[in-house]
């Protein structure tokens, strides 16, 4: 697909106006504000790619404040976790910085008084109308502690969605088809087993490949038209994980894991290396998020897709949502540091941004601008389309470890007992629920 524009890049569920780009003051003619020495930024982008990108961004951002410098760190996924909160108390952390969504970090954060609303900014610079409002509200946090109500504290730069990555090659040498439900999927993964090929690569040493396939195997079995219990649960307004969907997801999951399904020595691979692996043609399957679109692209045997749903699921909800959100600390202290962030987080986010993201090959939550003129990958037109049509069906689903500041380590410590046969999938539910009503008591 070449010349794409904006019809056919329309990644949210709204439609960006003339004026709304011209709020978001599309290129570089952003508003001077009072110039500090330098603009200390976090963010998460460690992946080659995503670095290579966000460099160029940031770069952009410098040429048009002469002045402003912007002082980068990057940091991985769970260096971030254990060390934004400390080093923004302690003084000597961002000014702006990426902030995972959901109980554990954002909502901390917000109560410990560490980030800034930035309301403010959404309305200057008309962010409401390049980003539709249920990705908006997944950045926000009520002076009650209520996920999804009251002030906004940031907004991302990209999607995010959890599905799955197909080697077509891999499949037609083993003379099977792209499935197209739950009950081919199974199936294929039975004969590749036969075969002698792994049917999942997987990696579980680092990163959360495992976490991500048991949301994703559960949600899959969830109508958008039924997703209250799961949205009650994720904005932690009551509920229970303990239900037949999650166990059977769990003991499917611990099936694959101990019956030969996975790539071998799986245990000792990390995300990231098992997707090396993938690219290199190792395995059928990977159940990962579009922020691997990049290291991907350039092998093109391999697709991206909704994970399989089953019979009588119409609209199955899809794991995902927005990256970690760019969000603005109490570090920056007075007006005019906080206005340079306001802008620095508006050049992010900004069609012009969204365009330098899709040509690197990853996808931008930010709708693209009407001139955008790029070959877009096989891997990112496929990701825009299913963005679109996940969006459309109120789809998107959830992290499942957003809805309590500590589940995201009590999956990670139960997962691998998971996997290894040796805890039942009703007590590895079981702790995740009871992690939950802690959360749920310590509310009230």
């Amino acid at each position: 697909m070449r010349n794409i524009g904006k019809k056919s890049l329309g990644l949210t569920a709204l439609k960006a106006t003339g004026s709304a780009i011209a709020a978001c003051v599309f290129g570089l003619a952003v508003v001077q504000s009072a110039q500090a020495d330098g603009l200390n930024v976090w963010d998460d982008y460690t992946f080659e790619g995503q670095s290579a990108t966000i460099e160029q961004l940031n770069k952009a951002f410098e040429a048009a404040h002469p002045g402003v410098t912007i002082n980068r760190t990057a940091r991985t996924f769970d260096d971030m976790k254990l060390t934004l909160k400390l080093a923004v108390s302690a003084g000597d952390g961002p000014m702006v910085t990426k902030v995972n969504q959901g109980a554990g970090d954002m909502g901390t954060m917000v109560k410990e008084g560490l980030l800034q609303p930035v309301d403010a900014y959404i309305t200057k610079f008309g962010w409401d109308k390049l980003q539709s409002d249920s990705l908006i509200a997944r950045d926000r946090w009520s002076d009650k502690g209520q996920f999804g109500e009251g002030p906004t504290y940031g907004i991302s730069g990209l999607g995010e969605m959890v599905g799955l990555f197909y080697n077509k090659k891999v499949l037609e040498d083993a003379g099977l088809p792209v499935p197209t439900n739950f009950d081919e999927f199974t199936a294929d993964l039975d004969k590749l087993k036969e075969k002698g090929i792994a049917p999942f690569m997987i990696g579980t040493s680092k990163q959360h490949m495992a976490l991500h396939m048991i949301a994703t195997v559960s949600q899959a079995h969830v109508d958008a038209a039924k997703r209250s219990t799961l949205d009650d649960l994720i904005y932690g307004r009551g509920g229970s994980w303990k239900t037949e969907g999650n166990v059977t997801a769990a003991s499917l999951i611990q099936k694959w894991a101990t019956g030969g399904y996975f790539y071998p020595g799986f245990q000792g691979i990390s995300g990231d290396d098992a997707v090396q692996l993938f690219v290199a043609g190792q395995g059928a399957f990977l159940i990962s998020g579009t922020w691997y679109f990049g290291d991907m692209q350039n092998n093109p045997d391999i697709h991206f897709m909704p994970f399989p749903a089953p019979h009588g699921v119409e609209k199955p909800l899809t794991v995902g949502g927005v990256d970690l959100a760019w969000s603005i600390t109490s570090l920056a202290k007075d007006k005019a540091t906080q206005d340079l962030a306001g802008e620095y987080i508006n050049y992010m986010v900004s069609p012009e941004a969204a365009l330098t993201w899709a040509k690197a090959g990853y996808l931008p939550s930010t709708i693209l601008p009407d001139n955008a003129d790029f070959q877009a990958s096989t891997l990112l037109k496929e990701g825009i389309a299913m963005w679109k049509q996940v969006n459309a069906n109120n789809a998107l689903g959830h992290y499942p470890d957003w809805s309590a500041p500590t589940l995201l380590k009590t999956i990670d410590d139960a997962t691998p007992h998971l996997l290894a046969g040796d805890m039942k999938p009703e007590d590895f539910v079981g702790a995740i629920d009871a992690d939950y009503q802690a959360y749920l008591a310590s509310k009230k």
